[in-house]
């Protein structure tokens, strides 16, 4: 035990956690969830059996370090947490590179050299160098109106005209009706999909402060018809709570199976919405007081939280990107959240609670309490220049083979957890420290090296000034046990957006792409690619931040 608590403190090194994580498997190991929450964790397991297909020639070998290939040029923008997008922008059949790094959109072509760039809310044909905002989200990237050409979606901090969204076409230019102002706070929460089923995908976002913070944007820059979900809000179907969201708090996806996604917005609040494309309020089960979903108060007991009031542990949403999947594999979609656990009459953090929820708020076999990690290394705390906590962003994928998803996501306490899809905590991974603070990416989900046993990989990034970390930071690779495999050293502050990973030049083997927290200086910016030797392309779960280039979390039914 006391080897674990000093991985907590911040005390011993990263190397040194996980060699105490790997060692410390306690008599619950793989099935330490309690019914109100995993108050015990577990180190890495021996690795579970392949849970995807192999690669056609059965696979490399044993799982190779990832190799920098290249820097790409840039000047000295910063990154908060947007993740590259990896989509086919020219039209050449090959995957390009789109990073948003402060007030610069860059856009790659897949050797990394530039295709174009452009400064927040202008054409890259009449661009200065720098705009005057960051943009703190991933861009959402793809064939938005079914056209044939790459759209490319991003969200900023207002400018002095106001505007915090914007949509480029695959040259650089803005789309008529672009940028467009959505009340008068940053947006850090942007997503694409289509949820009113015309065949053309819809901009979701939710932004910072006073709601309503939801809002669903037309390719044409006006708002969609229902939007902003301002509607009959009053007892007896429920309240109508919608306020600000600070961290890629917007998702979309199928959750009552008509085939057209619905929106998921969490916030600032306890609770969260969900509503179909036309701002209709999911409705909840029967034995909700609350009639709506977003006015459900998110208790961990199930009954207080039908019930509506009470005193006991709840969960605020302030920084929980939503996914939509099928967790427990019953054919039908669930939201996974990780939630900021605090109680009703408190609001100190306690740590990550991940909750697993049914579209009527029910909750799914293994599910019934969420899962609290342990308490925060760091929450509220001053962590160096443009450093911030790491944020509970879940990715999902199958890890044992067995059915439904893991899901996997970094918490306050320092550690990164797996949980199966039966609730139960399949591992962790110690990450982080204190002092100096080192916290993690969110994570992605891809076989290496094609056997068709996926392995986790995330980076880590430190605090400290710009170019000055106070710990060295790292690209992590686990297998589906957890177990470290590689720790590679990354330049300066490491990255706080999760890496993205695909096969860029189409020749059968995956590279990774990671936006760095700082550039490097001397025209070599912060968008680098790292060569995956011995890896295909046979099982890529989750690929980049939010899952996917349009960002919304979503794993459709396979």
């Amino acid at each position: 035990m006391t080897r674990r608590v000093a991985c907590l403190i911040g005390i011993v090194t990263l190397a040194a956690c996980n060699r105490a994580s790997s060692t410390e498997s306690d008599a619950e190991g793989e099935t330490g969830a309690s019914e109100t929450g995993a108050s015990e964790t577990s180190g890495p397991i021996e690795p579970p059996p392949a849970s995807c297909m192999p690669a056609a020639d059965g696979g490399s070998g044993e799982v190779q370090a990832p190799v920098l290939r290249a820097t790409l040029p840039g000047s000295w923008d910063e990154n908060w947490l947007a993740s590259p997008a990896l989509v086919d922008v020219d039209g050449n059949g090959q995957l390009d590179i789109v990073a948003a790094r402060h007030s610069v959109l860059y856009v790659y072509d897949q050797d990394g050299a530039p295709l174009w760039q452009t400064a927040w809310s202008y054409s890259a044909s009449n661009s200065p160098e720098h705009g005057s905002v960051r943009m703190w989200s991933s861009a959402a990237v793809g064939d938005f109106d079914n056209d044939g050409d790459t759209e490319i979606a991003v969200a900023a901090h207002p400018d002095d005209n106001g505007y915090n969204v914007a949509v480029y076409d695959h040259t650089g230019e803005l789309l008529p009706g672009w940028p467009q102002a959505y009340g008068d706070a940053e947006v850090r929460s942007l997503a694409v999909a289509d949820v009113d089923g015309d065949g053309q995908h819809e901009l979701l976002i939710n932004k910072q402060a006073d709601g309503p913070a939801t809002n669903v944007f037309e390719l044409d820059g006006s708002s969609a018809a229902g939007w902003p979900q301002v509607g009959d809000c009053t007892a007896p179907a429920g309240d109508c709570i919608d306020y600000g969201g600070f961290n890629q708090n917007i998702g979309a996806g199928d959750l009552d199976g008509d085939g057209v996604l619905d929106v998921v917005s969490t916030y600032d609040a306890i609770g969260f919405g969900v509503w179909s494309g036309d701002g209709t309020n999911f409705e909840t089960h029967p034995d909700f007081m609350d009639s709506w979903v977003t006015g459900v108060e998110a208790y961990h007991d199930p009954e207080l939280a039908m019930q509506g009031w009470g005193t006991g542990d709840r969960s605020e949403f302030t920084y929980s990107p939503p996914v939509i999947a099928d967790v427990d594999g019953d054919g039908e979609h669930e939201i996974v959240l990780g939630g900021d656990h605090e109680h009703s009459e408190s609001t100190e953090n306690q740590g990550v609670s991940v909750w697993v929820l049914n579209a009527d708020m029910t909750r799914p076999a293994g599910w019934e309490w969420p899962k609290d990690a342990g308490a925060p290394l760091a929450y509220d705390a001053e962590l160096g220049h443009n450093i911030v906590p790491n944020y509970p962003s879940p990715a999902v994928g199958d890890l044992d083979g067995e059915p439904g998803l893991e899901i996997v996501l970094p918490t306050y306490d320092g550690l990164l957890w797996a949980f199966r899809s039966t609730g139960e905590v399949m591992w962790t991974y110690a990450y982080g420290s204190v002092n100096p603070f080192v916290g993690a990416s969110e994570a992605l989900i891809a076989d290496l090296n094609g056997d068709g046993s996926p392995e986790v990989v995330f980076a880590t990034y430190a605090a400290g000034e710009p170019r000055m970390p106070e710990a060295p930071t790292h690209l992590i690779v686990l297998d589906a046990g957890g177990n470290e495999l590689h720790t590679v050293e990354l330049s300066f502050r490491g990255s706080m957006a999760a890496p993205s990973i695909a096969d860029l030049d189409g020749d059968g083997t995956l590279e990774l792409v990671i936006s760095l927290k700082d550039s490097l200086g001397d025209g070599d910016g912060g968008v680098q690619i790292w060569d995956l030797p011995g890896s295909s392309d046979n099982c890529v779960l989750w690929a980049t931040g939010r899952g996917s280039p349009l960002r919304t979390g979503y794993v459709p039914l396979p």
